[in-house]
């Protein structure tokens, strides 16, 4: 054993310290006063007198080290930028980090229930699909509007359209027409009549008789081209106004033809008019005549003179008239 100090004490084998010197309270040792050396552990204190002296320590022994008594060792993350320190609160890659109260903790204070936040949230959303819905109410709404106005206005043009085209527009639209020219041809017959008033004669084919003129047609036509044709000729189908005038008509002709009165039932059966719109006053019918015998509307003149009534699409022959008065 290594003597700790110098001579005059001394470690025995049982581990007993003796002492060289029996005046060892009156002996001063020579590095009472002196600094422990740098590295060397200071010796301890000597025991009093008296006293025993107690079995100084022992050095320690070197523990052997098992990988079960070695610390746990955290790497730190590299983080970019450089070789930061570690933070203290980076928890343990074996170990459980004990949790920092302070850290992720909200701050204290009146707290807002949750259960109220959800319910804030339903009801906003219920809000705002009540206002869609409206909203979808309103388009729809307004989409029926807008299309029954565009079924209300389809119909409109379907109606007009059929009236217009169709067999009782048509009938209107003629009815219309002829209006139309009877009054320009009656304007017309009254402004020639004016102007030839000076004339004595007959235009050539014409018979005058009194302060008229007939035209008896070599042709046959129907009813309405007749009367287009005496329109065209400043004058009208033969209208019988007199029993002289019968008489001519009946006599002037001297043929068996049958011939085309000015007279007709087309706008109401069973009245008949003159194409003047006058009524009729003075009528030769013959026996069990008129009797719109399919559909007979037109009047006409046979050879002895009596009349008959006809259909208005048959052919035949016409008798126009014109007047001149000074």
């Amino acid at each position: 054993m290594q003597s700790w100090y110098s001579n005059t004490q001394r470690w025995d084998s049982t581990g007993m310290m003796e002492d060289e010197d029996e005046d060892y309270e009156n002996a001063t040792p020579p590095y009472r006063d002196l600094p422990p050396k740098p590295g060397v552990l200071a010796p301890p204190r000597p025991p009093r007198a008296g006293k025993s002296p107690e079995n100084p320590p022992l050095p320690p022994k070197a523990l052997a080290v098992t990988a079960l008594d070695l610390p746990s060792v955290s790497c730190p993350s590299r983080q970019s930028g450089g070789d930061l320190e570690p933070s203290p609160f980076q928890p343990s890659l074996t170990r459980p980090a004990t949790p920092v109260p302070w850290i992720g903790a909200e701050p204290r204070g009146p707290r807002r229930p949750r259960v109220g936040r959800a319910a804030l949230l339903c009801a906003l959303a219920a809000a705002a699909l009540l206002l869609s819905a409206l909203a979808l109410a309103l388009t729809l709404t307004k989409y029926q509007e807008v299309v029954e106005d565009l079924r209300r206005a389809t119909w409109e043009q379907l109606a007009w359209r059929a009236n217009v085209t169709g067999m009782a527009g048509l009938a209107g639209l003629k009815k219309d027409l002829d209006g139309v020219r009877a009054d320009t041809s009656q304007a017309l017959l009254e402004l020639r009549g004016l102007v030839d008033c000076g004339r004595v004669t007959c235009p050539d084919g014409w018979l005058p008789f009194e302060d008229k003129c007939y035209f008896f047609s070599s042709t046959t036509a129907s009813w309405d081209e007749a009367r287009n044709f005496c329109q065209e000729s400043y004058s009208h189908l033969v209208i019988v106004n007199s029993f002289a005038e019968h008489n001519f008509i009946s006599r002037a002709h001297g043929s068996p033809r049958v011939y085309w009165l000015g007279l007709s039932d087309k706008d109401r059966e069973g009245e008949w008019r003159w194409l003047d719109g006058s009524r009729v006053t003075l009528s030769f019918w013959d026996p069990q005549e008129p009797n719109n015998s399919h559909e007979e509307d037109c009047a006409s003149m046979n050879k002895g003179g009596s009349w008959n009534d006809l259909s208005c699409a048959k052919t035949t022959y016409w008798i126009c008239e014109r007047r001149c008065s000074c």
